[in-house]
């Protein structure tokens, strides 16, 4: 399992590490990080693909403190991806029906309050929307269409809708640089990112990347952005100057990548492997592998998050209906929480801490 740099990848400087712990710090005050927070105070979300609903975990106990159904109608309508407000209080589910070839009335965002776990918004999205992000400044949220091959973006507040953009076929992942400046939505079916300028509103490349591109993430300083690649079994990564593929991280064919975690404290990146029941972990100074935990994970990972301080992993088991605990200190499994069926994806939120 190896790393290829393109003759582009420049070194780490000093003023790049600083700008980086700067960046780290900023999304650790956001966030609102362990020693400024109460204990109990995240919770973690595992969307049920199959049972329709959401799993919410104490981080404290690792044990489920509350499940909201999003639909009385398992099997019919699913929620999959999901993202968190920069200041960790409101939750963004994509919710669809079971015909991703088709735009209905189902194909929504629905917003959940993590004070009390009610969903509080729904903003009709249309196109089978299959994951969401947030802007920095929590005043939108954007989608990948998959039905329509569009990407698409929203006012959290009235729900208008900002705009809509062509993307390849099969859109699946999405997430907003930490400047709010790129949209970045991958595709499937054509192996490719679209880079939407956010504004301009238009826009200004398509990236070809691994096979089967499913999550993207952009690091903590916006420098680079991760695409797992899940029939190419690797990671690629693209610089944001140019928007210009500079590494390629090979996990191997049988891995299948899907979502990814960057560490907030470390240099590190978390990519969960369905095919091998992985968590890989990348060295995001040298782009190398440098673990891999297999030991006690539960079956086909597809979902993954880090909780802000750092300290934990939860992993969204599939196949096992479970979430995967990890101490990110040791890289080891410390527990297994049962969750709803089918579990598709996670993130973690912030309950303030009261005055």
């Amino acid at each position: 399992m190896t790393s290829t740099h393109e003759q582009r990848t420049r070194p780490r400087s000093l003023a790049g590490r600083v700008a980086t712990l700067l960046m780290a710090a900023a999304v650790a005050l956001t966030l609102g990080l362990a020693s400024a927070q109460e204990p109990g105070s995240y919770r973690v979300y595992i969307s049920n693909e199959y049972s329709a609903d959401i799993s919410v975990i104490d981080s404290a106990t690792d044990m489920v403190i509350d499940t909201i159904t999003i639909t009385g109608r398992p099997g019919e309508v699913r929620p999959r991806g999901m993202a968190v407000s920069p200041d960790g209080r409101f939750i963004y589910v994509s919710v669809s029906d079971f015909m991703p070839t088709v735009e209905t009335n189902e194909d929504a965002i629905v917003v959940i309050d993590v004070l009390t776990n009610e969903v509080v918004n729904r903003i009709p999205a249309g196109g089978n929307p299959e994951r969401v992000a947030a802007t920095p400044d929590g005043t939108e949220v954007w989608a990948a269409l998959e039905a329509i091959a569009q990407g698409g973006g929203w006012n959290v507040e009235t729900g208008e809708e900002i705009a809509r953009f062509r993307v390849g076929i099969e859109a699946e992942g999405v997430d907003v640089s930490p400047d709010g400046r790129w949209v970045y939505i991958t595709a499937e079916t054509t192996h490719t990112v679209t880079v939407f300028d956010r504004h301009a509103l238009e826009v200004v490349k398509h990236v070809l990347v691994g096979n089967r591109p499913r999550e993207v993430r952009f690091s903590l300083d916006g420098s680079v952005a991760y695409v797992s690649g899940e029939v190419g079994g690797n990671v690629t990564v693209i610089e944001t100057q140019d928007h210009t593929v500079i590494a390629t991280i090979d996990l191997g064919l049988d891995s299948r990548p899907v979502e990814m975690a960057v560490d907030p404290i470390r240099d590190r990146l978390y990519v969960v492997g369905g095919g091998t029941s992985a968590v890989y972990v990348i060295d995001t100074t040298t782009y190398e592998l440098i673990a891999t935990i297999r030991e006690q994970m539960g079956r086909r990972p597809w979902g993954i998050a880090i909780t802000p301080d750092g300290s934990k992993i939860y992993t969204a088991d599939g196949l096992s209906d479970s979430s995967t605990v990890i101490d990110a200190e040791t890289l080891t499994v410390i527990g297994q929480i049962q969750t709803g069926r089918g579990s598709h994806s996670a993130t973690v939120g912030v309950v303030p801490r009261a005055d």
